[in-house]
């Protein structure tokens, strides 16, 4: 059956509609009464014939069935071809029916944006107003969904039999009773599991996806499939690639690996592509084997897999169409749900990769399979083969039998020297990490105690050379030198202190926690960044909202953190080019925490450097090792506290950490 034009069917133009039932009784009745004699057996033909045909319904229509294919396909894909064979085999399966099939294909698949939805509403709507189908079939889901959602604005009352929607997709709708069909399901972990026995050897699958919400939804399929399998190889993803791209990382791919083709009608860029000539493409410079889901995509070059059937499904929606405009009601025919694929494979390409039959499936389907001599030549291979068996017979036995045995031989040979050198890898394995390991501890102390001495040292040099301004001076100025030694003094101290904090908190991550006047701690660091504000030309604003209850804190290490944060935050605003050159900082108590924050007006941190500022050896800063704020992050964290970053609403940066109320001050 081939479709035929509306247009020409109401004309009587080049029309074959099917047989029907008048003109198969006019064929049985000239059988019965043609020779002139009538023996036993066309009498009780007749009699049959007398009986039965009133059940049967003739066709007394006065123009044929009109039904309307929407494919959610373009009209060029092969996929098409496939299920409209299988449409009109199924319609030619009832021989009384004169059926006229239209076809519609608007690439739902490649696009399907809200303004192309509403012009195909509109454009169909138009189109089928005064010409209306009595049966719809959709093939796939993209046409499926849309005639689940717009079938009755545009068809009202027409049933709708799709074919090979995606089962989990139909089964989270509630059919209208209008709808019924032929559901499939892409078989990915049957596949993967068929090709995985096929090549035992395979340490690596290579899927191919393309872009787009189908590409993302087979994604997220065959993630799931991966997860159900005992055998879990390593997965190589290529997804979205343009043609070239693709073909270049296919070539590359190493031995031991399959490729599993998964569903690409689009690339990244927006290139459009059909499967075939995508897959002709990978298979051409591909060195290891294919594997698909669709049975349209043999002869292409795939070896095969647990293939969807779209001839077959195009079959089965076609026999539930013949029932439907029988009279029967679409909400009466169960939907046909495919669970499982069967095993379809292409002869051509288990040829190329030496897979033999004895090695499928049961039930397996083979297809493009080249007759045999035997086929062609019966007669004389039957006689040769008869004169040779018995010579040949033992040959072949022993023949098979001793290549079965080197093959395991040597598959048990490779599976213990696999076996040797993975011991091997895993012992040199965890001799390297204990060494970078011992290596990282004693790097990330150096470069901690490192880092946050050089505050104190900064110090001690300011005062040490504002105490030699003072001497050269020649006055009398003995009170403030004093001030200015006890200040190196402190600083010394202090130096000493932190290598001590530095080293005890990297060694076990434990903070000694004390209840901590925060307010006193916030003017202390203060105090210590007078000597850089005043060089710098700078401005460090300290405020608090209310009266701050103690928290519980080491208090060097909380300065530690707030000389860091204001550092920074000098180093931002104190430029040439600086217009603001305030530095704030403020608290406050929020719930049974105390949240200081200190703010700038700089240039603030590049949003693409966020999610990195608190890594270690991450700098932004020329010279910078890239530890301070990473450090100020573990040392809140081991308060209880968290340190985080925020862009200043008024310009410039903001980093906010949080401290916890001592308890005394939770429970007033």
């Amino acid at each position: 059956m081939r479709p035929i034009p509306y247009s020409q069917a109401r004309r009587g133009r080049d029309v074959e509609p099917i047989c029907t039932l008048q003109r198969w009784r006019n064929t049985l009745f000239g059988s019965l009464f043609g020779s002139g004699q009538m023996s036993a057996m066309r009498i009780a033909a007749l009699f049959a014939l007398l009986f039965i045909s009133p059940a049967l319904p003739a066709q007394d229509r006065g123009e044929p069935y009109r039904v309307l294919v929407l494919h959610s396909h373009r009209s060029s894909l092969p996929a098409n071809t496939d299920w409209y064979k299988g449409i009109v085999r199924g319609f030619a399966s009832a021989p009384d029916m004169q059926v006229q099939i239209d076809v519609e294909a608007p690439d739902l698949t490649r696009v399907d944006d809200a303004n192309y939805v509403a012009e195909l509403r509109r454009s169909y709507g138009h189109k089928y107003r005064d010409y209306r189908p009595e049966l719809v079939i959709a093939t796939y889901t993209p046409a499926f969904e849309f005639l689940f959602n717009y079938g009755e604005e545009l068809f009202p009352g027409v049933p709708i039999v799709f074919c090979d929607a995606d089962g989990r997709i139909v089964g989270a709708h509630k059919l209208p009773a209008t709808m019924t069909g032929v559901t499939f399901n892409a078989d990915i972990a049957g596949t993967l599991e068929l090709a995985l026995a096929l090549h035992p050897d395979t340490e690596r699958v290579a899927v191919i996806v393309g872009a787009g919400a189908y590409g993302q939804w087979y994604e997220r399929l065959a993630e799931q499939a991966f997860q159900s399998l005992k055998t879990r190889p390593d997965l190589v993803w290529l997804k979205g690639l343009p043609s070239n791209e693709l073909s270049e990382a296919v070539s590359r791919l190493p031995a031991r690996t399959v490729i599993l083709y998964l569903i690409q009608y689009q690339d990244r860029a927006g290139n459009a592509y059909t499967p075939h000539s995508i897959l002709r493409d990978v298979v051409d410079v591909a060195s290891v084997p294919t594997y698909g889901l669709w049975d349209t995509l043999i002869g292409t070059g795939i070896v095969g897999g647990r293939l969807v059937a779209l001839e077959d499904d195009g079959f089965r929606a076609a026999e539930m169409g013949v029932r439907i405009l029988r009279g029967e009601a679409p909400q009466a025919i169960p939907v046909v749900n495919r669970l499982h694929n069967p095993a379809i494979f292409d002869a051509p390409a288990l040829a190329r990769w030496r897979i033999d039959d004895d090695r499928l499936p049961a039930g397996s389907r083979i297809r493009n399979r080249q007759p045999s001599l035997l086929q062609e030549h019966p007669g004389a291979i039957a006689t040769g083969a008869l004169v040779i068996a018995l010579q040949g017979l033992l040959i072949a036995a022993l023949f098979v039998n001793r290549r079965r045995l080197q093959r395991t031989e040597l598959a048990l040979r490779d599976e213990n020297a696999r076996g040797k050198q993975t011991m091997n890898d895993m012992i040199a394995l965890r001799a390297a990490l204990a060494r970078y390991g011992k290596q990282r501890s004693l790097g990330a102390m150096a470069t901690a105690i490192a880092h946050e001495i050089n505050q104190p040292l900064i110090a001690i040099q300011n005062y040490a050379q504002a105490a030699k301004r003072r001497l050269r001076s020649g006055n009398d100025q003995t009170s403030k030198l004093q001030a200015l030694f006890e200040k190196i003094e402190g600083q010394a101290t202090r130096a000493g202190e932190i290598t001590h904090k530095v080293r005890a908190f990297i060694s076990t991550k434990q903070v000694a926690l004390e209840p901590l006047p925060l307010c006193a701690t916030l003017k202390e660091a203060v105090r210590m960044m007078e000597l850089e504000t005043e060089r710098r030309g700078c401005i460090i604003d300290c405020t608090s909202a209310g009266e701050l209850p103690a928290v519980l804190a080491d208090g060097l290490q909380v300065q530690l953190v707030l000389v860091n944060l204001l550092q920074n935050a000098l180093q931002s605003v104190c430029g040439d080019e600086a217009s603001d050159r305030r530095v704030r900082v403020h608290a406050e108590r929020i719930d049974g925490d105390v949240q200081v924050c200190v703010s700038d007006r700089g240039p603030g941190v590049p949003s693409q450097q966020v999610e990195a500022i608190f890594e270690p050896l991450h700098s932004t800063k020329s010279g910078g090792m890239g530890m301070g704020l990473s450090i100020c992050q573990e040392i809140i964290e081991a308060h209880g506290g968290r340190l985080w970053y925020e862009p200043n609403p008024a310009g410039g940066a903001m980093f906010c950490f949080t401290l916890r109320v001592a308890s005394h001050d939770k429970n007033s």
